[in-house]
């Protein structure tokens, strides 16, 4: 759950737009982008790598393929690399959230699966005080029409709230800040907050996850950035 959370919070990084302006996702085949994660006391939990791979048209829209390899400092056996799909169409950035599921956790929920989501979406251009949609995710699995398992996850309140200047280990940018919410449904509920930082050109920058008390739980940094 933690990894599809972290997931979800990473924006995507699709290549050098040709007819199209994505705004804040303009990266070039072979573009690499290295993520640090880290826990609420600011200890390394793992790593993110991003590959951009290939770029193609269909109809009105431009889809990108990335590739998402990522590793976990507590664990012997790392995740096997991820990849899948984004697309720009009419200047809009989507993100299908049901793209970026760890596989690992797809395979708990056994064979007979149910999967629907809405898509995350980042427009060309943001403005302080700016709302954007409301996006959801659900698995399910069951039998002869009964429901086993299932988990739900709603990101919603998506606001534009600031314009500041971050530095992280890649270096310093200035950036728009987005926040949210996210409710993770499964055995029961958990609600936490979220903040994005996401540059003009270069996606997202930095992030942080707060549970509903508001303390710190986890953060994420751009460390490398290879073009």
């Amino acid at each position: 759950m933690k990894k599809l959370l972290i997931s979800l919070l990473i924006a995507a990084f699709p290549a050098l737009l040709i007819a199209q302006d994505c705004g804040f996702y303009n990266f070039s085949k072979g573009t690499v982008l290295g993520y640090q994660n880290f826990d609420g006391k600011g200890k390394l939990t793992g790593t993110s790598r991003l590959t951009f791979l290939d770029s193609y048209s269909e109809g009105n829209a431009y889809i990108y393929k990335m590739r998402n390899e990522v590793t976990n400092e507590s664990s012997k056996e790392q995740p096997k690399p991820v990849e899948y799909l984004m697309r720009c169409e009419n200047g809009e950035f989507y993100i299908d959230m049901s793209s970026m599921m760890d596989p690992a956790m797809a395979s708990t929920f056994g064979t007979d699966v149910k999967v629907t989501s809405s898509e995350l979406s980042y427009p060309s251009n943001l403005s302080v005080g700016q709302t954007l949609p409301d996006a959801s995710f659900s698995i399910s699995s069951g039998t002869q029409g009964v429901t086993v398992l299932s988990m739900t996850i709603d990101v919603t309140n998506r606001v534009v709230a600031a314009k500041e200047s971050v530095t992280v280990p890649a270096g310093t940018f200035e950036c728009y800040k987005i926040t949210y919410n996210v409710d993770t449904k499964m055995l029961f509920k958990i609600s936490a907050t979220a903040a994005v930082w996401m540059t003009k050109g270069g996606g997202t920058v930095k992030s942080e996850t707060y549970d509903k008390k508001g303390k710190l739980t986890s953060s994420m940094v751009l460390s490398e950035l290879k073009q």
